[in-house]
């Protein structure tokens, strides 16, 4: 594996090749973490997690085994080798350091979300919170119709997953890219593949 600096480099002689290679939503998440990167100077902290979350979006890329990043890259390992979905919940629960939970984190926060005075029933037990380091709850907007009532389904799928105890997690699988789908489940809401959604959430616990 490739330190920081290295991997940081080799992904910029390798940029192009790269974007080219990735979903037009995955681009666009890469270019901002270099600009963000380029921005970040003498910043070794901000690079740091930059580094992460770069990590994390390289090594969901796909990209071929002799490719250059994909060889600067960790080996023999999977964000989550239990199941064919990427499992955020485990990975910020168990599987790896502080500093890859605060860019998750951080990650999630950033996404479109209410404060609890904005929507009509922000006591639904089963809607996801995320509370933030100031106390601060949001809850994330994808449960909501535009009326901003909640979703019946997602609020199923919430139950199924048990996002009363595990918010993090659920938030996680719901914006995170999912490989039994090949999409991020929260933007198949309202798609016709809004049908996939129960059993993709249900292959996590019978291992398909």
């Amino acid at each position: 594996m490739a330190s920081d600096p290295e991997l940081i480099n080799v992904l910029l002689d390798h940029l192009e090749d790269v974007r080219a290679r990735v979903s037009a939503a995955r681009r666009t998440r890469l270019d901002a973490l270099v600009r963000d990167l380029r921005a970040a100077g003498g910043d070794t902290a901000a690079i740091s997690d930059l580094a992460v979350e770069l990590r994390i979006e390289l090594q969901l890329a796909g990209l071929p085994q002799d490719h250059p990043v994909r060889r600067a890259l960790p080996t023999g390992t999977r964000l989550n080798p239990a199941f064919p979905v990427v499992d955020w919940g485990d990975v910020i629960a168990r599987l790896q350091p502080e500093d890859l939970r605060r860019v998750i984190q951080r990650r999630l926060l950033g996404a479109p979300a209410y404060g609890v005075d904005e929507v009509p029933e922000p006591d639904e037990p089963d809607l996801i919170r995320l509370e933030r380091a100031d106390g601060e709850v949001r809850l994330p907007a994808f449960q909501f119709q535009e009326s901003r009532q909640a979703r019946p389904l997602v609020l199923r799928i919430n139950r199924l997953l048990e996002a009363d105890e595990d918010p993090w997690g659920v938030a996680g699988w719901w914006l995170g890219p999912n490989a039994w789908l090949g999409a991020v489940p929260a933007d198949l809401l309202d798609q016709p593949r809004e049908l996939d959604l129960m059993p993709a959430a249900r292959a996590i616990f019978e291992g398909a």
